[in-house]
């Protein structure tokens, strides 16, 4: 038996498992993207107090790297560099919000 008369002979059963497992995958990754963007604010600041000012293309290559190891092996198949640089700039919105609200994070930033 070939593999394409298999395939004809069990379709059904190959979408129904594909369907399952990109459902799964769907909901893992939905279920994880409020941490993500929890972990990212954490980079982001970190980043900031790492390189300090004028040094946004570091900054931004060094938070994509450090969320880019800290994802599942799956999902890297599926995030692309340039999705979570659009993730870190969303973070970095936020995170200046934050930072002009909280006195003692500006401080961290500036003594770090």
């Amino acid at each position: 038996m070939t593999i394409i008369e298999f395939t004809l002979a069990n379709w059904d059963s190959i979408l129904i498992i594909a369907c399952f497992c990109l459902a799964l995958g769907i909901l893992y990754f939905m279920g994880q993207k409020r941490l993500v963007y929890k972990i990212l604010y954490a980079l982001v600041t970190e980043a900031e107090a790492k390189f300090g000012g004028g040094t946004g293309e570091l900054k931004q290559a060094y938070v994509i790297k450090q969320i880019y190891n800290a994802l599942p092996g799956i999902l890297k198949s599926f995030i692309s560099a340039e999705r979570i640089g659009a993730w870190v700039d969303d973070a970095l919105e936020t995170a200046k919000e934050k930072w002009a609200k909280n006195g003692n994070i500006t401080n961290y930033i500036e003594n770090k």
